[in-house]
């Protein structure tokens, strides 16, 4: 291996040759994982192992830290794929008033003063094709400073520019913490009265105080790259939203449990809040492609005492084929399967043979979006475990008290 050369680091436990001119003794942490270095020889290796709770907190550099806010006055560097990219960007450069100028390297470079920078990539937005939008690559510095080598992990596409650009308001919610959870209780299918649990549902406060819905906050969090930094503050919050109502029955959290581990071990910890009062919730999505990622992760809360559940069961054959993976503690059927339940026979043979094949696996069932007496019926006399939805009571803030239907 080159001197100074990174060692190959592949997961987590694997032992990886390197040099000794490399790595001196070691224990840094990276994510939830540590990298544990001994102290060199022919068989100097680097193991990658979970990280222990206790130590000094030292920030997640992905779940943490926010990225800063772009420079008013800046200069913006574009690099468009092809020349005829290059000429409709010119184009549309100078139909927006902003001076061009173009590099011996075939780099576009224009000048921004404050508020420039969203007309232009509006503009550029409109014009250009998606391939196009991914392709041009660009570089945002403020005015005055002169690019190096150091900045070429800063560029990004035209594309991811303009979701950040647009997303501005979300990374000011992120830093006035400006998110608030609403709790639904979840309670006994044949005793609604009684509430086994809660699901925490996100929602983002305007800086009027009006809400913000969780699918607006997540589309946006999506396109500019800030999803890891939303998912943790949004269960961050729900844990200090259970501790200050003093919630004693279970939480069920919907955020992905594989983000930032050591910051939701921490928090629960120091809200008091038992593990085993917790309740991770996955979902087969574009976030959880590495099950086997997933399933390590998930395998450490177990450890520690928490539970999981498969959320969206009856959504698609991905839930289906990660239950057989997961093997939760409880799964949610999807609110798409609920809906109408009693009148489909279609979705009634469905959902009775999920529930049946949970139960015969010893996993607990939960309903939801339950709208109608007919629906809870029909899920209380087919063996359901637990119901959630606006018949009982809609998400609120404080925790209500579910209404007993007739």
């Amino acid at each position: 291996m080159a001197r100074g050369r990174p060692p190959l680091i592949r997961e987590a436990g694997a032992r990886v040759p390197v040099t000794t001119d490399y790595v001196p003794p070691l224990r840094r942490q990276v994510g939830m994982m540590d990298i544990v270095g001994n102290d060199g020889g022919e068989n100097a290796t680097l193991t990658m192992v979970p990280a222990l709770q206790g130590r000094e907190h030292r920030p997640c550099g992905r779940c943490e830290i926010l990225p800063p806010p772009l420079p008013e006055r800046a200069t913006l560097f574009l690099a468009p794929p092809l020349s005829h990219t290059a000429g409709t960007v010119r184009r549309v450069l100078r139909e927006t008033g902003a001076a061009v100028d173009t590099g011996d390297d075939g780099l576009l470079r224009v000048d921004l003063a404050p508020g420039d920078l969203h007309p232009v990539l509006d503009a550029l937005l409109v014009r250009l094709t998606a391939a196009e939008q991914t392709d041009t690559r660009t570089l945002l510095v403020a005015a005055g400073e002169t690019p190096d080598i150091h900045d070429i992990v800063r560029a990004r596409s035209l594309r991811a520019l303009a979701a950040t650009a647009r997303a501005d308001w979300l990374v000011d919610l992120l830093r006035d913490e400006r998110l608030t959870t609403h709790l639904q209780p979840i309670v006994r299918a044949t005793a609604p009265a009684e509430i086994f649990g809660y699901e925490c549902l996100m929602r983002g406060l305007a800086p009027d105080g009006e809400l913000i819905p969780p699918g607006t906050l997540y589309t946006a969090a999506t396109d500019a790259n800030l999803l890891f930094q939303l998912d943790l503050a949004a269960r961050l919050g729900a844990i200090r939203s259970a501790h200050r109502q003093a919630i004693t029955t279970r939480i069920f959290s919907i955020y992905d449990p594989a983000f930032c581990l050591r910051s939701t071990v921490r928090a629960i910890e120091a809200a008091g809040i038992p593990p085993e009062q917790v309740v991770f919730e996955a979902v087969e999505s574009e976030e959880v492609r590495d099950t086997g990622h997933l399933l390590n992760v998930l395998s450490y809360y177990r450890e520690a005492g928490f539970q999981v559940a498969l959320d969206d069961l009856g959504s698609g054959y991905g839930s289906l084929a990660l239950l057989t993976q997961l093997r939760p503690d409880f799964v949610k059927l999807d609110i798409a399967l609920i809906r109408g339940v009693d009148q489909d026979p279609f979705k009634a043979i469905l959902a009775s043979k999920l529930l049946e094949a949970a139960h015969a696996c010893g996993i607990q069932t939960v309903a939801e979006g339950v709208e109608t007496s007919g629906e809870w019926r029909w899920l209380r006399d087919h063996g359901a475990d637990l119901v959630q939805g606006f018949l009982f009571a809609r998400p609120g803030d404080p925790a209500p008290v579910p209404i007993v239907p007739e």
